[in-house]
This record gives structure tokens, sequence and C-alpha cells, in this order.
């Protein structure tokens, strides 16, 4: 397969189960290995070599590290899942400690005696929503930047796949480096580091 059929057929692949909303989570108490397995089945794309992206050892040291709320006994509810989705999508741009670092006031507002409970389920649909509407222009980005890199590399005289996939790739990464970097300096500037 070119890769231009392959990069649409993974635009189209993310924009249909990329953005894992947690509705089809069920609204009960879930045992770790229920919710792990509650999440790969909302994460199924990005699972690897049939694993999924959520191992029960993740829940426990993220339920260490106050990234996500303890459970209740040994129960987690579909709170806690929407906690680890929303862990799952920043780490991976953002490192642990700085995962760590925004969570941190996120679940000292989760219950709070001084502020209104932070409605977490609420926040991450609003979260996809945006999401969701961003990505509905993917697809016209993506050909309008392979239908750039095309023209570019043969008004110079090249019809190179490895020149056209090396630029695309770079120019999809160097977009991503400019937003996380934009995220971390507003992390750094509002969740500070203390604890």
């Amino acid at each position: 397969m070119r890769y231009e059929q392959f990069a649409k057929k993974t635009v189209q692949q993310y924009l249909q189960r990329g953005l894992a909303d947690g509705e089809s989570i069920p609204d009960m108490e879930l045992y770790i290995d229920q919710m792990v397995n509650c999440l790969n089945s909302e994460l199924e794309l990005y699972a690897k070599d049939g694993e999924g992206p959520i191992t029960k050892g993740m829940v426990s040291n993220y339920t260490k590290h106050r990234m996500i709320p303890g459970p209740k006994g040994k129960r987690y509810s579909k709170t806690h899942c929407i906690f680890m989705l929303l862990v799952f999508y920043l780490k991976g741009a953002l490192s642990m400690d700085q995962v760590e670092r925004m969570m941190r006031p996120v679940l000292s507002n989760y219950h709070s005696d001084w502020d209104d409970d932070m409605d977490i389920p609420s926040l991450f649909r609003g979260v996809i929503h945006f999401a969701e509407f961003e990505g509905q222009n993917l697809s016209e980005l993506l050909n309008a930047r392979m239908d750039s890199i095309k023209k570019f590399l043969s008004e110079r005289g090249s019809d190179d796949d490895i020149s056209e996939i090396t630029m695309l790739i770079t120019l999809i990464i160097m977009r991503s480096n400019a937003e996380r970097f934009l995220a971390e300096k507003l992390l750094d500037e509002y969740f500070h580091g203390k604890k």
C-alpha cells in the first residue's frame, strides 16, 4: 500500500476509534482486572502485539503517585476510568512528573472541602468534544500537507517516496512539538512542582 493510502486509512481509524470518550464504560464498581479490560477495550486502537496499553501495574502506580484517586475498597468507579483515560492521553506527550504535577491539583479539587467538587466525567467529555471538533479537519490537513510536499519536491526535480514520507513525518512531529511546547509552558506556569 502506498504511504498516502496508509496515512489516510490511519487518520480514519484515529477519527473513528482514537478518542475514547468513556461513554461505554459501565457506571458500576469494577475490580482492577475489570477496569483494565474495560479501558483496553476503549483504547483498542493503541494496542501493540495484542496487548492493551493499560496494565494493572500502571493503575497501581498512578494511584500511588496520586494521578488518579485511590479505589474505594478494591473497586474502581467509572470516574476512576475517566481519570485513567485522561492520564493515558497526557502521558503520550508529557513526562510522568509533568502528569503528576498537573493531576495533583485536579485530585485536590476533585473532592475539595473549599471548592465545588470537580466533575471529571463532564470535564473529560468537554475535552473529547473539542478534540473531535478539531479532528474533523485532520484528513484535509493531511491531504494538504502531502500535496504541498509533493509540489515542493517536484519543483526541485524529485519524485522520491522516502523524501516525501520523511518530510511528512518531520512536519507532523514539528507541529506536535510546537503544541507540546505550549502545553509544557502552560503547565510550568500554572501547575508548579510543589508537593
